[in-house]
């Protein structure tokens, strides 16, 4: 099968993909403005421009599409962004071109890449404690990101901290000790925590 007949094949699932994750953002036309300016957005999301007032004939700097008008008559356009980029754009009313680049009533749109679900848990930082159950001595492994701030918790039963250990960056998956033998014996529950916010818990039972 030739190459190009089987990205005609696949390109309508690919887009199907997007359309599942794909998100619609309103940008606000009003008086001289667009609402928000600048707007971030992932590949495959919409976006619908919504007339408020006045008269804003809107033109992508780039000729991405067609001058679309804003008005009375004409108060929604929507676009499906499926290219990544910024798309730049303005009211060519309200707007005028200097040293450049344009001024005034003026916008952009940000199309980045999606970000699978997998590849979200791929950057987040993962917490091990072992052996588990364990007698009290412990070895504490972290894969993480650098320039963060990472802390151990541990809460009781009744989710009452009764131990906090600052995990420095040389804390890697070969692990550290962490003596937790001074504990009675029971059901924990122990947390990373990334710039004091808790990202994962998990549970730990300490035996005699």
């Amino acid at each position: 099968m030739k190459n190009s007949t089987r990205l005609f094949l696949l390109l309508p699932l690919l887009l199907l993909q997007l359309s599942a994750f794909a998100t619609t953002y309103t940008i606000t036309v009003g008086d001289n403005f667009y609402s928000p300016e600048k707007l971030d957005i992932k590949l495959g999301d919409e976006v619908i421009w919504k007339w408020q007032s006045g008269n804003h004939p809107t033109a992508s700097d780039n000729a991405a599409w067609v001058t679309f008008q804003m008005n009375s008559s004409s108060q929604t356009k929507s676009i499906t962004f499926n290219t990544l980029g910024t798309f730049a754009y303005h009211c060519t009313a309200h707007a005028f071109f200097d040293n450049g680049s344009w001024k005034g009533m003026i916008g952009s749109i940000s199309v980045k890449p999606v970000t699978t679900a997998a590849e979200a848990r791929l950057v987040m930082p993962t917490l091990s404690v072992y052996p588990n159950p364990s007698k009290g001595m412990v070895l504490v492994s972290l894969g993480q990101k650098a320039g963060e701030s990472y802390k151990l918790r541990l809460s009781n039963i009744i989710g009452r901290e009764v131990r906090m250990v600052a995990l420095k960056p040389e804390t890697d998956a070969e692990g550290v000790p962490v003596n937790l033998s001074d504990l009675p014996a029971g059901v924990y529950f122990y947390s990373l925590l990334v710039n004091d916010k808790v990202v994962t818990t998990k549970r730990l039972i300490l035996q005699n």
